[in-house]
Order: C-alpha cells, then structure tokens, then sequence
C-alpha cells in the first residue's frame, strides 16, 4: 500500500513512522521535516556529493543542502517552534540550525530562487535568511525571499518586520508589510510600498483542511516532550 497521496502531501502513518524514533532519542540533532514535496525536490547531506529525492516526512539536519526543479515545491517546518518554509521551483537553499537551548538557531543560506518565510509566533532562537548580496534578520514575521544570481534581490514584507542588510554597501533598512526592500549587487538597497500583483504567489492549499500531528520525543536534557505539527 502507498504511503504517499498523489499530491505527496504527508500522511500521520508516513511522518510517524519516519520519526518515530523520536520517542526513543534526542531530537537535538534534527532541525526540520518537509510536510509538503510537488515536483522535483532533491536533498544531499552534509558531507555528501550526492543527491537523493525528498518525499514528505524526511528529516533535515543541519547543513543540508536542498534544491527545486521549475516545477518543484516543498513546505518545511521546524521542530522546535513550527515557523514554516515554503520553497518554490529553481531554488536552492541550504537549511542549518543549532540547538540553542530549548530552540533552533536557524539560517537559510539562499544560493537564488524564491522562499516564503513563516515565522511562528512563539519563535525559539534567531532566523536569518542569507543569499549572495543580502542578509535577511526575521523579528517575528511572514515574508517572501527573491533572489536571482546577477541581479537584485528582492524581500517581500507580509507581516511584521524584517531587517535587511545590503553586504556590499553595509547599508540596512527595516521592511514592514505591504513593503518591498530592492538589494542590488552595486550595494544601493530602497524600500518601497509594495506593488499590487508583484510579490510571489503562494502555490500551497491554503485553503485545505488543516491536519494534527503529535510527536513525544526526548530533548536534549532528556525531558521528555511533545511537538504538535499543523499542515494542510
């Protein structure tokens, strides 16, 4: 019998199953699970030439390095606070994270593409996005990440703050929602209202039923826990 719906969205028996060894050791060097693959989607590990599809239910650690077909899809969600990231076609990200206490220290180094940020509000640790000309430091917020190699970056404000820094020019500017920041390679960087229609779509079913998943696991003090994960 198939494990996976023809959507590849994740089931309870599949993410049970390939987590289940939570219960029995520390989560401490988990990171994240994908709830969502579409597309072409592949994973190679830290320390690994080699790259391997991702299905629904695969488990992220850190420094693993993640990239998109055109028409590729996937929703991540952390294990420590539940933020969400959802990754479009033709992108590459690479996903690390370091326990910090009861939290995740989270980065997502962008080699280009387009990623949606969904930051919990209860967020554990700190978050930051990063690609060649810009660094993206989250402060409890959603928004989008454009980033095309040669050209300009582009941050979509959706709700809360983003502080944005222009690593060329050193130059940081604040992005809040219904607003685009424009990062350029000269080292120029601008904010401005956002244009109706131009920031990116969000292709997952937000309007699907959402389900409940509960996973008892041990952390890293050995205090047994439970992680609730939400997904549609």
């Amino acid at each position: 019998m198939s494990l996976l719906h023809k959507s590849k969205t994740i089931s309870y028996y599949l993410l049970a199953t390939i987590l289940g060894g939570l219960t029995l050791v520390s989560a401490a060097d988990r990171v994240a699970v994908t709830t969502k693959v579409k597309g072409t989607v592949e994973l190679r590990s830290a320390g690994s030439n080699n790259y391997k599809e991702v299905t629904p239910g695969t488990v992220l650690f850190d420094e693993d390095f993640i990239r998109t077909g055109a028409n590729g899809f996937l929703v991540l969600v952390y294990l420590d606070d539940k933020s969400m990231l959802k990754v479009k076609g033709n992108t590459g990200v690479e996903i690390k994270g370091k326990r910090t206490g009861d939290g995740i220290s989270k980065k997502v180094d962008m080699t280009g593409g387009t990623l949606k940020v969904d930051v919990s509000k209860r967020r554990k640790g700190d978050f930051i996005v990063t690609t060649p000309t810009s660094v993206a430091s989250v402060k409890g917020t959603s928004f989008w990440m454009v980033s095309t190699p040669g050209s300009d970056d582009q941050c979509f404000g959706l709700e809360g703050l983003v502080e944005l820094l222009n690593q060329v020019s050193g130059t940081v500017v604040t992005v809040g929602a219904d607003q685009t920041a424009t990062s350029s390679a000269d080292g120029t960087i601008g904010v401005e209202p956002t244009v109706a229609g131009q920031a990116p779509e969000d292709e997952d079913e937000a309007a699907a039923e959402m389900k409940e998943l509960k996973i008892r696991f041990q952390d890293a003090e050995g205090e047994e826990r439970i992680l609730i994960i939400k997904y549609n």
